[in-house]
């Protein structure tokens, strides 16, 4: 039987980075979805609604997968807070149970460096968890439920840990969209603390390392990381001297509330999954600009 993979969350910034990587290691590839209208991109469209377990029940069991990645979770507005984050721990919920019933054999979820502890170093899957918000308490919760689940099932199950996400047409609120679109408008950037340290990650790097991962054997979590932090008054300079608009970014270092250095241990990505990063961050902004 060949490999089958079912997919959530496939329209939003990563997701919809997974596809061609997937298909570029054999994979059919399934997604499911709430739109009336899909691209015609090869993927087999499946409409469901994750929040209806009985949709979803009729969703697994016409695609049988053999592979699970679910990228689905609320990401914009309040959803740091909104009582929404415990629908998507349920339908994850219902996704590996009905997963298991036909047939599936291995399952990646997706999750935040926000369930962790933070400190002046790296930090490493073992470390420990701290989660902050409803959100990151919600994706802390179901990682463990799900990880349980599939280990009394005998499903082989992974948990990637995303960091700081950028990519191409993403929202205007976010901070390398909200500098870009600035500065083609001839607006000044300010940059509120220039020495917080970040490990952000490139969206097409994020989705072949999770493509890397759920074709893997590695099981429990891994970082998809960088390994290496870059300071918001860094980013803010690098897109600025490539529109030549050095002259509107303003770099202040307030002290906030925020820790200042986040960045993951990219070991078990690097090393176990196999992953080698393709973007570096000039790159990946070169490419963004084009859009």
């Amino acid at each position: 039987m060949g490999k089958k993979i079912l997919l959530t969350g496939v329209t939003g910034l990563i997701g919809k980075e997974v596809i061609k990587p997937l298909f570029d290691m054999g994979y059919e590839v399934s997604a499911l979805t709430i739109d009336e209208t899909n691209p015609n991109n090869g993927v087999n469209w499946i409409k469901c609604n994750l929040f209806d377990e009985k949709s979803v029940k009729e969703a697994v069991e016409k695609v049988k997968p053999t592979h699970l990645l679910n990228f689905a979770w609320a990401t914009t507005g309040d959803y740091l807070t909104n009582p929404i984050n415990f629908e998507f721990v349920k339908a994850g919920l219902n996704l590996i149970r009905y997963f298991k019933e036909f047939g599936g054999k291995r399952a990646v979820y997706v999750g935040t460096c926000f369930e962790y502890k933070f400190m002046d170093e790296p930090l490493k899957e073992y470390g420990e968890r701290n989660p902050q918000t409803l959100y990151a308490k919600c994706k802390d919760a179901l990682h463990y439920m799900v990880e349980e689940y599939c280990r009394l099932n005998e499903i082989s199950f992974g948990y990637g840990r995303i960091y700081y996400v950028f990519g191409r047409k993403e929202n205007e609120k976010r901070l390398m969209a909200h500098i870009i679109k600035s500065l083609r408008e001839d607006k000044e950037v300010n940059i509120v603390n220039g020495d917080f340290v970040r490990d952000y990650m490139y969206a097409k790097d994020i989705a072949g390392a999770f493509a890397k991962f759920v074709d893997s054997k590695v099981e429990g979590s891994v970082n998809i990381c960088t390994g290496k932090g870059i300071s918001l008054k860094e980013i803010a300079m690098t897109i600025a001297k490539k529109l030549g608009k050095e002259n509107l970014v303003n770099i202040n270092y307030e002290n906030l509330n925020q820790p200042m250095f986040i960045v993951g241990d990219d070991s078990r990505l690097k090393n176990e999954v196999g992953y080698k990063i393709q973007y570096d961050f000039g790159k990946a902004i070169d490419e963004i600009l084009k859009d």
